[in-house]
């Protein structure tokens, strides 16, 4: 039964991207390398270990932001679990990031074609006749001081650095919030909010940081430790990426499902080739800051 449902959303899927997925792959060739084979995870050891750049990161300033983060320890959570809590934005910081964000300019559910600021997000739903589920600001570093700040710190490009092996780079920076919504998701909205994982490179961490305050009702981040080295065969070599909460307990076990609730300005970093869903916030909406690190910048945010 499961393989049927399986089948038939992978069949709704291929509909719904066959044309964005074609477009990217003439002109990014080796972006359909990457998407095709680093699912599978001894050609992602390989390439790693083929293709190492020597890390140079004396660029950035010795001082850190995060006065309490240990990257060493970071290197070590994310290796086992794929997942390192508690990275603490100073209050400072966070202030100047919210008040930026109060006035921002946003994408209705990502699309360039819906700008909104929060002050007038509902007049532009009913313009558009869209509900905004969530608003994507995909420039932050380049409006907001603050965010370059935290973009440049030392410390989050030793991490991954350290985690890589090799030299990462900043492939994107975004800011996005998810709104309270009583209508169900649609189309690629559907995946965020079931267990599935990310073809990002052959590598990937992301320092994400609530901005809100997320508890079990504000729309909290749920990661399977573990699960990006540990992947059932059949996860890695299907082509959907999806799976159904009773799949994923089943074989990776209700202990290592972490549901991440925090106050805002506390962070996380996650390697997302990790299973991992967002919940719909139910009471208040959620608003998250992440840093995206690779080894390729393919230019596509997916």
């Amino acid at each position: 039964m499961i393989s049927l449902i399986n089948s038939q959303k992978l069949w709704l899927k291929l509909q719904r991207r066959f044309l964005q997925y074609s477009a990217i792959s003439l002109k990014q060739p080796q972006w359909l390398l990457m998407f095709a084979f680093s699912r599978i995870q001894i050609i992602r050891f390989l390439v790693l270990h083929l293709t190492k750049k020597p890390i140079k990161i004396d660029f950035l300033k010795e001082n850190s932001v995060f006065t309490d983060l240990d990257p060493d320890r970071a290197v070590k959570a994310l290796n086992s679990d794929g997942l390192h809590l508690g990275i603490t934005i100073p209050p400072h910081i966070l202030k100047e990031i919210l008040d930026f964000a109060r006035t921002a300019t946003y994408y209705g559910n990502g699309d360039l074609q819906f700008p909104f600021s929060l002050a007038n997000r509902r007049v532009q739903e009913m313009k558009s006749s869209k509900s905004f589920r969530i608003g994507y600001n995909f420039e932050p570093t380049s409006q907001c001081m603050a965010i370059r700040k935290l973009a440049e710190d030392r410390k989050l490009w030793e991490i991954a650095a350290k985690y890589f092996g090799s030299q990462p780079m900043l492939a994107c920076t975004q800011l996005w919030w998810t709104f309270v919504n009583d209508a169900p998701a649609e189309g690629r909205a559907q995946g965020f909010y079931q267990f599935h994982y990310d073809l990002e490179d052959y590598t990937c961490v992301k320092f994400m940081f609530y901005l809100t305050d997320v508890d079990l009702f504000g729309g909290p981040h749920v990661c399977v430790k573990g699960s990006h080295r540990n992947k059932k065969l059949s996860h890695q070599f299907s082509l959907l990426r999806e799976r159904e909460d009773s799949e994923i307990k089943e074989y990776y076990g209700d202990k290592n499902i972490a549901t991440i609730c925090d106050r805002a300005g506390v962070g996380f970093a996650e390697d997302p080739s990790c299973f991992h869903k967002g919940i719909l916030p139910q009471k208040s909406d959620r608003l998250i800051l992440e840093f995206k690190f690779t080894l390729n910048n393919y230019g596509i945010i997916l």
